[in-house]
């Protein structure tokens, strides 16, 4: 198909409001213009109307994005999140579209959980003795719009589809929109649905090189690189390696001076990646992901002995989910789904021993699911499992007994429709809650 042809057939209207109904409807966040998913509905027609014309013309341009700064710890700069305008967002997501299939053949996208049961079988193959672990500094607002435009070019030839691209790009990231806010000249902005796809054609052609490698086996998610290989070729494929990134603009964060960062070392003294940490054949989750797990559980506990009415059924409820995650728009979610990879069950036992001493500790009696059940269910029984719950096989009278009971809605006079939609937009926050359990390694 020609480029063109495929990229109006992502921005035709009816494709538009379908990218609305599964991804921006039940969001609640606003873009600059302060105009929320509720409002934007009652211009849907008109709106999508503007995105698809101006989009096949070559005229659209984004708006600037309101900038959200979220905390990374103590001493540590914020990470610079962009949101969008709810118009914004339908473009963005259909422009992501677009852009994986035109790069399908270069660019793969593969699930953390996926990449580390690879890990897990070459680690413990007796192939290799050592590992070169990288880290890639400030990675999103160091990449060079330049290049990312070279890389583009090698698929897309049409300037005013660049040009629109780019538009998107450089729109600046402001907390409040003054006259004088200028493009963004480096970056890109992060928290937009093509930031992951651009980001991965940047570093198409590392990608390439790392899998033509001879006689070593390479990894690379988002910003983590690892490389499994032998100890005498350690210390020059690692310096090659920062090189190439730092031909486009990227810096490595150096193994001599920022061991945490970036390592070369035996794999016989265990090596963590993804939030895993692997120590010769155990494999177990990192500390790091142990406690914000930890913390997450106290969090409900607390939540509910400050709430109102003090519910045991919604406490046990929101814990149950936590340690079970769950089935939700045809993804898994949750922390024992990312962690599905250990092979350390007292870890498991020692979460549950943790549930159990928090119940004890706020005086509930409750009896909440087991992470050793739940670990059980996930490796031998995932697509049959009803203790996980799937939540996208709910019907009407399932979803109004989730809304009454956990969410202590009044449903007197509300359509189906509407059932549905306050249902999956509920259960979309409590999943968004999940994800920040192991937000720092998802793409």
């Amino acid at each position: 198909m020609r480029v063109q042809d495929q990229f109006n057939k992502e921005f035709r209207q009816e494709n538009l409001k379908e990218i609305f109904s599964n991804h921006v409807v039940y969001s609640g966040a606003t873009g600059i213009d302060n105009m929320n998913q509720y409002a934007f509905r009652k211009q849907l027609d008109s709106q999508v109307e503007i995105i698809s014309r101006k989009m096949i013309e070559g005229s659209y341009a984004f708006s600037k994005y309101k900038l959200k700064l979220l905390t990374k710890g103590r001493n540590k700069a914020p990470r610079e999140i962009s949101i969008p305008t709810v118009r914004d967002r339908i473009a963005l997501r259909a422009m992501c579209n677009f852009l994986q299939d035109r790069f399908s053949e270069s660019v793969k996208f593969t699930l953390p959980q996926d990449v580390i049961k690879d890990v897990k079988t070459h680690a413990l193959s007796g192939d290799f003795d050592s590992y070169i672990k990288l880290d890639v500094s400030n990675f999103y607002p160091s990449i060079r719009h330049k290049t990312l435009r070279s890389q583009l070019r090698k698929r897309i030839r049409q300037d005013h589809i660049l040009d629109m691209i780019f538009s998107a790009v450089t729109a600046p990231s402001v907390l409040s929109s003054r006259k004088d806010d200028k493009p963004t000249e480096v970056g890109v902005p992060q928290g937009l649905a093509v930031s992951n796809i651009l980001a991965a054609i940047y570093l198409q052609n590392i990608d390439k090189f790392l899998s033509e490698l001879p006689n070593v086996k390479c990894y690379r998610y988002v910003d983590d690189v690892l490389i499994l290989c032998s100890a005498d070729q350690a210390h020059d494929l690692a310096q090659i390696i920062i090189k190439k990134f730092r031909n486009i603009g990227l810096k490595i964060h150096c193994p001599a001076k920022a061991p945490e960062k970036s390592k070369i070392d035996s794999l016989a003294n265990g090596f963590d990646y993804l939030g895993y940490q692997f120590t010769n054949e155990h494999i177990s989750a990192r500390n790091g992901s142990i406690e914000k797990l930890k913390a997450s559980l106290a969090g409900i506990f607390t939540s509910y002995k400050h709430s109102k009415n003090k519910s045991l059924k919604i406490l046990e409820w929101r814990l149950n989910l936590r340690i079970t995650g769950c089935v939700f728009e045809k993804k898994c979610k949750g922390w024992q789904f990312f962690f599905a990879e250990i092979n350390d069950e007292k870890l498991l036992h020692r979460l549950d021993h943790y549930v159990l001493r928090l119940c004890k500790r706020f005086g509930v009696e409750i009896k909440p699911k087991k992470f050793v059940r739940t670990f059980k269910e996930i490796s031998h029984n995932k697509y049959n499992t009803t203790y996980v719950p799937n939540f996208d096989q709910y019907d009407i009278p399932k979803m109004k007994e989730a809304l009454v009971q956990y969410f202590s809605f009044d449903l007197t006079n509300m359509t189906d429709e509407e059932i549905s939609y306050h249902f999956n937009k509920k259960i979309g926050s409590q999943v968004k809650e999940l994800e920040v359990d192991v937000k720092d390694f998802g793409y």
